[in-house]
């Protein structure tokens, strides 16, 4: 059984589509290091009510959730916004609306400004 599930998660390892890069162009860092690196991204979780941003990656991409977070439809690159802080984070995605726990939405990073005007075009 351990065999099929090492099997199983190489597969789904294979289907992540978070980057192995961050927008600076360093290597993703362990999980809450990103903040150490040279990157324009910020936590998700830093936007005020209303603020908008564009994916750029996660703080952890090999953590169990982000699949999740993929299939929601926060993949890198799309522009989110910030709807609501407490009870839960909740984000515009498109034209839904997702509501994340604390711990989920932390993972997310975004950049903002000209460097997300950027991104949108890419």
């Amino acid at each position: 059984m351990n065999g099929f599930l090492l099997f199983l998660r190489a597969g789904l390892q294979a289907l992540n589509p978070w980057k192995a890069s961050c927008p600076g162009g360093e290597p993703v860092q362990a999980q809450h290091k990103c903040e150490s690196a040279c990157c324009p991204s910020h936590p998700v979780t830093t936007l005020k009510e209303g603020g908008v941003g564009v994916v750029s990656c996660l703080t952890d991409p090999d953590h169990p959730r982000a699949a999740r977070l993929a299939s929601l439809g926060i993949l890198p690159g799309t522009p989110v916004k910030l709807v609501q802080r407490y009870p839960a984070y909740v984000l515009r995605v498109g034209f839904a609306e997702i509501a994340l726990d604390e711990d989920l939405a932390g993972l997310v990073r975004v950049i903002t400004g000209a460097e997300a005007e950027k991104a949108a075009k890419v």
